[in-house]
Order: C-alpha cells, then sequence, then structure tokens
C-alpha cells in the first residue's frame, strides 16, 4: 500500500479555527515506519558506517562478545 493510498483513508475535520487530519493509528504507524526507513536510507554518515563495519569483518570470540555486552 503507498502512502496516497494510506493516506486517502484520512479524514478532516476542523478543531477551533484548524483544520486537522484524522488517522487511524495503524496507517499513521505504517508511514512512520516508512518515513524512518527512508531517512535510514538517505543518511550518507549511516551508509558509510554500515561499509565500513561489513568490510572490516572482525572476528570476536563468545566470550569477549558476553563480555563487552556485560552478560
Amino acid at each position: 500500500m503507498t502512502n496516497i493510498e494510506l493516506l486517502s483513508k484520512s479524514k478532516s475535520q476542523i478543531v477551533g479555527k484548524k483544520p486537522v487530519v484524522v488517522l487511524p493509528l495503524a496507517i499513521w504507524q505504517k508511514i512512520e515506519d516508512r518515513l524512518e526507513d527512508l531517512v535510514l536510507l538517505e543518511s550518507k554518515k549511516l551508509k558509510n558506517k554500515i561499509y565500513k563495519a561489513r568490510s572490516e569483518k572482525q572476528l570476536v570470540s563468545s566470550h569477549n562478545a558476553k563480555k563487552a555486552l556485560g552478560l
């Protein structure tokens, strides 16, 4: 379902003197998830961190991983 299809299910109402848009919570959560994904995909800094982490290929033993995570 595209964002336009999700927004087509919205209803506008007037509260006081300002119009507001009312969405079901499930639809708002879908839109919010998509926006978060879009921000992450457009982040150059994040892309560089992922690329760097994937290229390092540093192996850590389970004992050291547990110690680092405090488990």
